[in-house]
């Protein structure tokens, strides 16, 4: 039986949609289901193990962002080759913060 999540999110999630790409060494499909200050949470059909590292791109509210990722936690969906990723984000620059600032506030209005 598997364990229980705990929540440990320090700020709060927002709904990510549009084209998104995860490259680890190569590029992977992976669809963002939300994204925070601090974080993103991914859906992917391709196993991925905790601690790997890579480039996630996306856009947020038809702004392009850019960061490095770390994936810091795994959970099955039950589906046949489905897994949920809970990842570390940390923006490629200032203008990507800054995309990632405006998106999460005005998702908060």
């Amino acid at each position: 039986m598997a364990a229980e999540f705990q929540e440990r999110r320090r700020t709060p999630r927002v709904a990510a949609a549009g084209n998104q790409a995860l490259t680890l060494g190569r590029r992977i499909r992976v669809r963002v289901l939300d994204v925070s200050a601090s974080g993103a949470l991914l859906a992917s059909e391709e196993p991925l193990p905790v601690g790997l590292t890579g480039r996630l791109q996306l856009s947020l509210g038809g702004v392009r962002f850019e960061g490095d990722v770390q994936i810091v936690r795994d959970q099955p969906t039950g589906a046949p080759r489905g897994q949920l990723l809970g990842s570390s984000v940390t923006p490629s620059g200032p203008h990507h913060q800054e995309a990632l600032d405006a998106f999460l506030r005005r998702a908060g209005n």
